[in-house]
């Protein structure tokens, strides 16, 4: 319960901490993402995760093509540690097309309490946006429930993106997530995220759609 408790006041200083700043006029941004996510276990605590995604803009048109994948390791049942690689293709028009490379390292902490399931995660990256070539700690507390005889598990996460080369909050995410289990390891997945720029007067709306299958 203690965990439980501790989760709840993490969550909300990251939630105050990113309205703390006076409101101002803002340039508003559209992204639409869907992705489908494969999770295989070789072995009982290492889970390989592989994950394509296209991305769109406002329009509808296509922005970005993602290939991610990604090892899980969990040595405790409350903890998990994690490294991950990103490929991203840009395609522009009036330029080259453009390839990154992104990586990531995580350490999760996650109990169930009841039907609630609040997790704690730390993220090391060398991004923050894809166009965001910069160093950062991630700082992201989420919650999750499982409601009583339901196949649809909503969560609810906000997230700190600190800029280490100048000690600065780049950003906040909040997250609504919605999971629904079709059958048996198969799930169908929708979110709406909300990132709110501390250092350019600009907000992002992504809503995604995505398909999991753990084989």
């Amino acid at each position: 319960m203690m965990i439980l408790r501790k989760t709840y006041l993490l969550m909300l200083i990251i939630l105050f901490a990113g309205f703390s700043i006076s409101a101002q006029e803002v340039e508003n941004e559209f992204e639409y993402r869907t992705s489908v996510k494969l999770s295989y276990k070789p072995i009982k605590k290492l889970k390989i995760n592989f994950v394509p995604e296209v991305r769109f803009k406002d329009n509808f048109s296509v922005d970005r093509y993602l290939l991610e994948t990604k090892l899980v390791y969990k040595p405790l049942k409350f903890l998990s540690l994690s490294g991950g690689y990103r490929f991203i293709v840009n395609p522009r028009t009036e330029k080259d097309t453009e390839y990154l490379h992104r990586y990531e390292f995580s350490t999760t902490f996650k109990k169930d309490f009841d039907r609630f399931e609040p997790a704690i995660r730390i993220r090391y990256t060398n991004y923050a946006d894809d166009d965001a070539d910069d160093n950062f700690l991630r700082y992201k507390v989420a919650l999750g429930y499982n409601i009583k005889d339901c196949k649809l598990t909503p969560t609810i996460s906000a997230e700190l993106f600190h800029q280490l080369s100048t000690s600065d909050v780049y950003k906040m995410r909040y997250k609504l997530g919605l999971e629904y289990k079709l059958f048996k390891k198969n799930y169908l997945g929708a979110s709406y995220r909300f990132d709110y720029y501390l250092q350019e007067n600009k907000n992002k709306h992504i809503f995604s759609i995505g398909y999991k299958l753990k084989l």
